[in-house]
C-alpha cells in the first residue's frame, strides 16, 4: 500500500478521534484549543465507556455506539449550560480568534514534524511492528470485529474458557471502528491510529497544557507544539518498545488531564467553565484515559501530588483569618484522605513483575532523565539546557512550582525503575508500571516540554532586552525581536529534532523493517498469508507456533487461529495439540477435533526472540515434515500449510 492510498485511512482516524467527542465539547461551550482537546478526550471516554455498556444493551460494536453515547451526554448537558459555563464578556478576547490561530499553527507544526520522521520509519503503511505485543494487538482487533464486542471485561481471546476478566481494549475498539469505516486492513488501521495519536492527539494535549500553564502567550504555544516532536522518550519509544499501543494512547492524553486539573485547582476561568464543570470534564477525560490504560491514572496520581499540596496551601492562605484554623484542618484532612485513597489504589494495582531488572546506578539514571536521554537514547543536550533554564524560571513563579516538583517526581520514578535494586521498595514505587523503565521514561516529556519552551522564551528575552515578545498588545514586535524568536525556535526545536530523528529513528526503522530477516513476520511470510484465504474454507481454524508469526493469519485474513498470542492461559488440550499433532497421537487428534482445528501453518523456527524457551513448547506445530495427521495443501520455501486429517 502506498502512502497516498493511506491518506484517507489516516483522515478517517483523525476525524473519528475528534468528531465523536465534539458534541460534548460543544455542549459546554468550549472554545479554541480547549474545544479540540476536550473533544479528543471525550471521544476516548465515549468509546471506552460505550464499549463496556454496549454488550449489556445487546449492541454490536460500531461507531454508532460511542457516537450515540456522546450525543446523549451532550443533550443531558445542554439544559445546564448556563450553570456550567461562563459566558464570554463583551469585548473580551475570543478563544476562536488569534489565540486559536496560533495554537492551530503550533499543532500543525508539531504534528507535521512528528509525521515527517516517524511515518517513513514504518516502511510502508501495511508493515506491522516486529515485536512481542504486536501479535496480540493486531489479533485483538480482529477478535472484536468478529465478536462485535469491544468490552475490556470480555477480551477472552487468549484466555479460552474464561467468561470475564479485564484488559484495556479501548485502543483496539478505536482501530476496529477505523477498519469498519474504511475497509482498511487491521495492520493499516493500526498504523493510522498510531500515527494520529502520536502526532495530533499528543500535540493537541501538549498545546492545551501550555494554554493552562502560560495563558495565551503565542511564542510559548508555538514552541510547545514544535517541541512535542523532539523527545525520543515519547511518542517514539512506545512505538518501538512493546509495542505498547494502549500506553501510547493513555500517555498522549496525560497533558490534557493534567491541564484540566490545574485549571480546576487554580480556578482558571479562561476555559469558560465553572469549577463544577471543570471537575466533571476532568473526571470524564480521566475516566477515558484510565480505560485506555490504567497505569496512566497512577501516573496522574504521582504528577498531581504537588498540585494537591498547592491546593491545600492556596486554600489556607485565602481563608479569612478567623476561619483559617478550621479551613486548614479541613483542607489537610481532605488531602490526606485523597492521598490515602490513591495509596490504597497503588497497593491494589502493584505487581511484583521484575521482568525489567535495574541496569544503571542511581546517579546515572538521574542524569539520563535530566538530559532526556533515557535507556539507550543519546543525551539531548540542547533541549535539556532549555528545559533546565525553564525549571529555574518556573521555581520563581508560585503557580508553576508544583509543576517543577511534579517533573522531579517523574524523574525519580524513572530512576527507581531502572536503578534501584529489586525488592519491596522498588515494587512499591514502580510496580504499577510493572517496574518497567520504558513506560516511566515516556512520562518525562509531559512536563519537560513546557519547561523547555519556558526556557527558550527566557533565552529569547535575554537576547532582546525590554521586548515582551507579543504579550503586550500595545507594542509591536520589532524585526530584532522577531528574528530572535525565529533563531531561538530553530535552535530549541530544529537541533533536537535532527538528533532525535537520527537517534530514535534507528530503533523505529528496525522495529518496522519487513524483509527476509524480520524477527516476527518476513515479507515472504506476509505474501504467503495473503494466499491463505483462497486455500482454506471460511470456517477453517488454523494452528501454528505463535512465536514464528504464523498466528498473524487471524489479523491478516480473519481465519481463526488456536494460539493468537505468544502469551495466554491456554487449557491442557491446547498444549496436547501443540506438542503432538505432527505425530498424530490420539490425545492430540482428540484436541484437534474438540477445538475444530482444520489446518496447520508452519513458518519454521525464526522466532520473535532469538532465545526464548517458550517458543519450544510447540514441537507438534513447528518445522514439520508431514506426518500421519497432516496433508500438504501449499508450500513456498520453508512456509507450509497442512490440512489436519486425524481420521
Amino acid at each position: 500500500m502506498s502512502w497516498f492510498e493511506f491518506v484517507p485511512v489516516f483522515a478517517a482516524a483523525l476525524v473519528l478521534m475528534i468528531g465523536v467527542g465534539a458534541p460534548i465539547a460543544a455542549a459546554v461551550r468550549l472554545r479554541g484549543i480547549a474545544f479540540v482537546g476536550v473533544a479528543i478526550g471525550s471521544t476516548v471516554a465515549a468509546i471506552g465507556i460505550s464499549s463496556v455498556v454496549a454488550p449489556w444493551l445487546g449492541l454490536s460494536w460500531s461507531v454508532l455506539v460511542p457516537l450515540g453515547l456522546s450525543l446523549v451526554v451532550a443533550l443531558v448537558l445542554l439544559p445546564f449550560r448556563r450553570r456550567l459555563t461562563i459566558a464570554p464578556s463583551p469585548g473580551g478576547r475570543n478563544e476562536w480568534g488569534r489565540p486559536f490561530l496560533v495554537q492551530s499553527l503550533a499543532v500543525v507544526l508539531g504534528s507535521t514534524l512528528t509525521l515527517l520522521w516517524i511515518a517513513p520509519q514504518f516502511g510502508a503503511p501495511d508493515d506491522p511492528a516486529q515485536s512481542y505485543d504486536t501479535l496480540f494487538h493486531l489479533n485483538a482487533v480482529q477478535w472484536i470485529l468478529d465478536n462485535g464486542n469491544a468490552s475490556p471485561t470480555a477480551m477472552s481471546m487468549t484466555t479460552p474458557g474464561r467468561t470475564s476478566g479485564f484488559y484495556p481494549t479501548l485502543w483496539h475498539a478505536i482501530v476496529a471502528i477505523v477498519v469498519q469505516l474504511t475497509g482498511a486492513s487491521v495492520v493499516v488501521a493500526t498504523n493510522a491510529v498510531a500515527l494520529v495519536v502520536a502526532s495530533v492527539v499528543w500535540t493537541v494535549a501538549c498545546v492545551f497544557l501550555a494554554r493552562v500553564l502560560f495563558g495565551r502567550a503565542p511564542f510559548h504555544a508555538v514552541l510547545v507544539g514544535g517541541l512535542s516532536a523532539v523527545f525520543g522518550a515519547f511518542p517514539a519509544m512506545l512505538l518501538w518498545f512493546g509495542v505498547l499501543y494502549p500506553n501510547l494512547l493513555a500517555v498522549s492524553l496525560l497533558p490534557l488531564a493534567l491541564g484540566l486539573l490545574t485549571a480546576l485547582v487554580q480556578r482558571r476561568s479562561m476555559l469558560g467553565l465553572r469549577p463544577v464543570a471543570l471537575a466533571l470534564t476532568a473526571a470524564w477525560v480521566i475516566g477515558g484515559m484510565t480505560l485506555a490504560h490504567p497505569n496512566a491514572l497512577f501516573s496522574l496520581f504521582v504528577l498531581t501530588i504537588p498540585l494537591v499540596v498547592y491546593a491545600v496551601v492556596r486554600t489556607i492562605r485565602r481563608a479569612a483569618p478567623e476561619r483559617r484554623a478550621i479551613v486548614a484542618v479541613a483542607a489537610v484532612t481532605a488531602a490526606a484522605v485523597l492521598l490515602a485513597i490513591e495509596a490504597f489504589a497503588f497497593t491494589r494495582a502493584t505487581t511484583g513483575d521484575n521482568g525489567w531488572l535495574p541496569t544503571r546506578n542511581f546517579p546515572a539514571a538521574i542524569r539520563e532523565a535530566l538530559t532526556n536521554g533515557p535507556i539507550d537514547l543519546g543525551y539531548a543536550w540542547v533541549v535539556s539546557a532549555f528545559m533546565l533554564i525553564g525549571l529555574v524560571v518556573a521555581v520563581r513563579r508560585p503557580r508553576l512550582r508544583w509543576a517543577v516538583a511534579a517533573y522531579l517526581l517523574g524523574v525519580l520514578l524513572y530512576a527507581v525503575a531502572i536503578a534501584w535494586p529489586t525488592g519491596p521498595f522498588r515494587t512499591a514505587i514502580t510496580g504499577a508500571w510493572y517496574n518497567d523503565s520504558y513506560r516511566l521514561a515516556a512520562l518525562t516529556p509531559v512536563l519537560a516540554i513546557p519547561f523547555a519552551a519556558l526556557g527558550a522564551v527566557r533565552v529569547a528575552r535575554w537576547a532582546v532586552r525590554g521586548i515582551r515578545l507579543g504579550r503586550d498588545r500595545s507594542r509591536r514586535i520589532g524585526l530584532p525581536a522577531l528574528a530572535t524568536m525565529i533563531l531561538v525556535s530553530l535552535l530549541a526545536i530544529g537541533v533536537p529534532y535532527a538528533t532525535t530523528v537520527i537517534d530514535s529513528g534507528r530503533f523505529l526503522a528496525d522495529r518496522y523493517r519487513l524483509d527476509d530477516d524480520s524477527v516476527m513476520l518476513t515479507d515472504e511470510e506476509a505474501a504467503f498469508l495473503g494466499r491463505i484465504g483462497d486455500l482454506v474454507p471460511e470456517d477453517a481454524v488454523i494452528a501454528g507456533n505463535p512465536w514464528n508469526g504464523s498466528s498473524l493469519v487471524y489479523a491478516y485474513t480473519g481465519v481463526r487461529t488456536v494460539f493468537p498470542h505468544v502469551g495466554g492461559a491456554y487449557p491442557g488440550e491446547y498444549w496436547a495439540l501443540a506438542e503432538g499433532l505432527a505425530e498424530g497421537g490420539d490425545e492430540a487428534c482428540a484436541a484437534a477435533r474438540d477445538l475444530g482445528v482444520t489446518h496447520v501453518l508452519d513458518f519454521g523456527d525464526q522466532f520473535i526472540f532469538d532465545e526464548d524457551r517458550r517458543a519450544e513448547k510447540y514441537p507438534g506445530l513447528t518445522e514439520l515434515d508431514g506426518g500421519a495427521a497432516l496433508t500438504l495443501v501449499a508450500s513456498e520455501g520453508e512456509l507450509v500449510l497442512y490440512e489436519v486429517d486425524c481420521d
